[in-house]
């Protein structure tokens, strides 16, 4: 072998191996359980959509992965309403 070759190894991820990527209907579902107010308006100013546009790709009227994936990341990490709400009552 020469000095020049490289071998080229596929990078580490961290991702366990049972790991499978969220349909986009499960992405929809896990959104719709933790969305709160004013989560409509700011996914729609930063991804320059409509509010109305938004909503009804959320509803699952339209697909859109762009709006998706935008309200996914602003939802991530947040207990859903459900939870939420059983703490009070408890």
């Amino acid at each position: 072998m020469s000095k020049n070759s490289k071998t080229t190894a596929a990078p580490k991820s961290n991702r366990p191996s049972s790991y499978s990527k969220l349909t986009y209907i499960q992405k929809v579902s896990r959104i719709n359980r933790k969305l709160r107010t004013g989560d409509i308006t700011s996914i729609a100013e930063s991804t320059e959509y409509s509010t109305t546009h938004v909503s009804d790709v959320l509803s699952g009227k339209y697909f859109n992965d762009r709006i998706v994936n935008k309200a996914y990341d602003v939802t991530r990490g947040r207990v859903s309403n459900a939870v939420k709400l059983s703490s009070f009552s408890a």
